[in-house]
């Protein structure tokens, strides 16, 4: 790659107009689309050291991602979170991740390598009109590098890539070939790293070693001017292993002290792509993008434990081992097509299309305990196998006359989901559940002058229930969050979003000015409730169920000024605000917060300084402690810190970035890491300390 030429082209275009959004299928400058759109570019990525999506999604207002290396990672956006954010990578949904009250924090969506990233955009809020189920409260969009990111106008690339991540002691090393040979153009990626479990301020997490490979071969196929055949197979492992940690606090009268301790975990992603690329001029189309594809994600998590106990003067002892997975199978068959049109003044660009997918859903749990009363060996699925089916078509106008641009849109899902294996779940009957759904959107924009537009948009979002919370029957008996049976539900309905935002975005190549106001109503919400008592079980009997309505608004703000040709200063900064029926503050909520960053370029080197804050957060729900009791969930304080870094070529094919974070080694705690638990959960949860990143790369 060409640094230089990408410093000549930042220089000469100022900023903002050179990157091109396709999160609404339409390719369009990021000044003139009529809603929020995050983009995030490989230079970014390479330039901050982020190896996680935690890392690249910490710096957007509005977006937020709890967890890190090593754990699950759950993307909040504008107060939604868990499945209710849709994550695509190269047109392929990820699989879904898991976890009480839509945390995620069993498995989350981080089942792939960001190393060949090209772009990722953040659509803020809803965009079902376009992706469907799952993007009620917004979408992820990430699109990997080709061939030809790779080879420009050479026939031939090989480059070495190595980093270190201070966040999580990680180290990665990449190789990666491409070739054009004839009408053809190849990529082969190979990943490796190592490193460990994402740190706190203090270092007292237990100590969790991470290893992960990621491979990939593209290929493309140029038959003509109009066809081009492409294909895709990428593998992902990640292993996990900890071997410090508490015996299981569900064991009989408590009391249990672990003597060795075992946890190792695995996920492994192998998706497949075919398709073809069209261009040309015909009655419905101009460009087509058709794509056969199957993903499989499977996640286990094996934990080996002996323990002991001392009661009245005896010792006993006991030896549990558990098995854990989650198995998400996905096969699916899309086509997106274009359609530019013009009628005297007015001019059309549509896009319209659809994808049908079947996926399998699965999550078995196995249980030995070995202790002083025998062998006893426990299958069960808490969660019933399930497929669903779903066909989604779409389609969308983009329509400018003058300086109007009106964009409406419409898409229709229908979704079937039915058990695979059995008709009933803990004694509870489970039939097929159906949910079918309109989603439209509508965008009002005018551009006041060439360099200003605002824009009125409203999309629709919707989320069909998932298998977890319609087919689950999870017994919580003697454990530590009380004694509850969570039933199944085979009657929720879908929920869904209406979703306001007024905007404005000013950019004349030297200052960019973005801002929108948004407001959005969540109806259907699924959320747990408790519904009984079962007095000879003495447990509370609790189900998902459709409550009322969420309310979340909130606002937004980037700016962006060169002072010069090659320094640029850019602000961001952000709040999402909200309640639920009751009037009391939803867990995901976000305080104001954001940052300001001071950036220098030049042909041979760069180089950031970033200052970050946030404010304090006192507007939470309330929490269940340890023993059941309710009381207002974890508070934060302000906080502040400042990250620095530089990059430089130091020949035209090697290239050094360096970073520094929390330069300061300020302690702190953001809320979205807390978000939902009580003050003594909280003891683990500050942010690293000052830590350092480095990533080369050369060319050969």
């Amino acid at each position: 790659m060409s640094f230089h030429a990408l410093a000549a082209q930042q220089s000469d275009a100022k900023k903002m107009e050179t990157v091109v959004v396709t999160a609404t299928r339409i390719e369009q400058p990021l000044s003139e689309t009529n809603g929020s759109v995050a983009v995030i570019t490989s230079e970014d990525i390479e330039r901050e050291g982020s190896t996680e999506l935690y890392d690249v999604l910490s710096h957007e207002p509005g977006v937020s991602v709890s967890g890190g290396a090593g754990r699950p990672q759950n993307i909040t956006i504008r107060g939604m979170s868990g499945n209710r954010i849709a994550v695509i990578k190269d047109g392929v949904k990820v699989a879904d991740g898991y976890g009480a009250s839509d945390i995620n924090d069993v498995a989350g969506h981080n089942s792939f390598d960001l190393g060949d990233v090209k772009q990722i955009e953040v659509v803020k809020g809803a965009d079902s009109s376009l992706y469907g189920s799952g993007a009620i409260g917004g979408v992820v969009v990430l699109t990997s590098k080709t061939p030809s990111d790779y080879l420009g106008s050479d026939d031939r690339y090989v480059g070495l890539e190595g980093g270190y991540s201070g966040i999580s002691d990680k180290y990665t090393s990449t190789l990666t070939t491409a070739a054009r040979l004839g009408d053809t153009a190849h990529l082969v990626r190979v990943s490796y790293w190592q490193g460990s479990e994402t740190k706190n301020h203090a270092q007292s997490l237990y100590v969790r070693d991470v290893d992960g490979i990621n491979a990939a071969l593209t290929s493309e196929w140029f038959l003509n001017d109009s066809w081009l055949l492409k294909g895709k197979v990428d593998y992902y492992n990640q292993q996990l292993r900890r071997e410090q940690g508490i015996a299981p606090t569900q064991m009989d009268g408590g009391g249990w002290e672990a003597t060795s301790f075992l946890e190792e975990g695995d996920t492994t992603t192998l998706s497949v792509r075919a398709g073809a690329e069209w261009e040309g001029e015909r009655l419905l189309a101009d460009q087509a993008d058709i794509n056969l594809y199957y993903r499989q994600t499977d996640t286990s998590s094996n934990k080996d434990v002996t323990m002991q106990r001392t009661q009245e003067g005896l010792v006993f002892k006991r030896r549990q081992s558990e098995n854990r997975a989650f198995n998400d199978h996905l096969i699916g068959l899309s086509a997106d097509l274009q359609k530019q049109a013009t009628h005297g003044d007015v001019e059309h660009r549509f896009a319209w299309g659809v994808a049908l997918e079947t996926m399998l859903h699965e999550r078995p749990i196995n249980v030995r305990i070995v202790d002083w009363t025998g062998d006893m060996l426990k299958d069960s699925e808490p969660f019933a196998t399930a497929r669903t089916h779903t066909l989604g078509v779409y389609v969308h106008d983009d329509i400018r006359w003058g300086k109007w641009n009106l964009a409406p849109g419409l898409r229709f899902d229908v979704q079937q989901m039915s058990s695979e294996v059995d008709d009933s779940i803990g004694g509870y009957p489970l039939h097929e559940l159906n949910s079918s759904e309109l989603s439209p959107s509508l965008s009002l924009a005018y551009q006041w002058t060439p360099e200003l537009n605002t824009y009125l948009s409203y999309t629709h979002g919707f989320l069909a229930p998932s298998y977890a919370k319609a087919y689950g029957f999870v017994p919580h008996l003697s454990s530590d969050l009380g004694n509850f049976v969570i039933r199944p539900n085979a009657d929720l309905d879908a929920e869904t979003s209406d979703n306001l935002e007024l905007g404005a975005k000013y950019d004349d190549g030297q200052l960019a000015v973005y801002g929108a106001l948004f407001y959005s109503v969540f109806d259907n919400f699924i959320s747990e409730k408790t519904i009984g008592w079962n007095e000879a079980g003495k447990y509370a009997e609790v189900q998902y169920q459709n409550l009322d309505g969420v309310k979340t608004y909130g606002a937004e703000l980037t700016v962006s000024y060169w002072l010069s040709d090659r320094l640029n200063l850019a602000s961001k900064l952000g709040i999402v605000d909200g309640e639920d029926e009751h009037g009391e503050s939803i867990r995901t909520l976000t305080p104001l917060e954001g940052n300001t960053m001071l950036m220098y370029q030049q042909d041979s080197w760069d180089g950031f300084m970033r200052v970050n804050y946030a404010g304090a957060m006192d507007k939470v729900p309330s929490c269940q402690d340890d023993l059941g009791m309710r009381q207002t969930c974890a508070t934060t304080a302000g906080w502040m810190t400042v990250d620095a870094g530089m990059g430089y070529d130091l020949t035209p094919d090697f290239r050094v970035n360096a970073a520094v974070h929390n330069l300061f080694d300020r302690e702190y705690t953001r809320y979205q890491d807390v978000a939902g638990v009580t003050k003594a959960q909280t003891t683990f949860s500050t942010e690293p300390g000052r830590y350092f990143s480095v990533n080369a790369k050369y060319r050969f």
